[in-house]
């Protein structure tokens, strides 16, 4: 008879190297489509990923702005994040992160609705990432 697991190997990765490895009794994501929690012994799955918080840990809860990437868990009960960037939430400058909010936004209602053009889409992501690591601050 096999056991249920009791934690979740998490791996949140960026390009610059590891930034979080840890066991956990949680886990939750900013989905694509929406917020979604992972408990040990859940299904294998690949999602991608939003800009937002993730949240490790249930118990004791360490908070990170993650920008977009992608999420997996395998059978082993491993979850590996890979985003572009991420930040511990109480490292947030919170004073420059909301000018960098504000730039952002002041340069989106420049452009107006041209959401196929790449600089808007650029633009767009640099908001999204600064209201995740304001988001994360708590």
């Amino acid at each position: 008879m096999s056991t249920l697991p009791t934690f979740l190997g998490v791996h949140l990765v960026t390009p610059k190297g590891v930034i979080a490895h840890t066991e956990t009794d949680a886990l939750t994501a900013p989905g694509e489509l929406g917020e979604m929690g992972l408990l040990p012994g859940h299904l294998p799955l690949l999602t991608s990923l939003r800009p937002g918080v993730l949240t490790i840990g249930e118990r004791q809860k360490a908070r990170y702005a993650v920008s977009g990437g992608y999420l997996r868990i395998d059978q082993s009960n491993t979850v590996e994040v890979l985003v572009d960037e991420a930040m511990l939430g109480k490292d947030v400058d919170v004073a420059a992160t909301k000018a960098e909010l504000a730039a952002a936004e002041n340069e989106l209602a420049r452009w107006g609705d041209k959401p196929t053009d790449g600089d808007w889409q650029v633009q767009r992501q640099r908001a999204a990432w600064a209201q995740a690591k304001l988001d994360a601050v708590g």
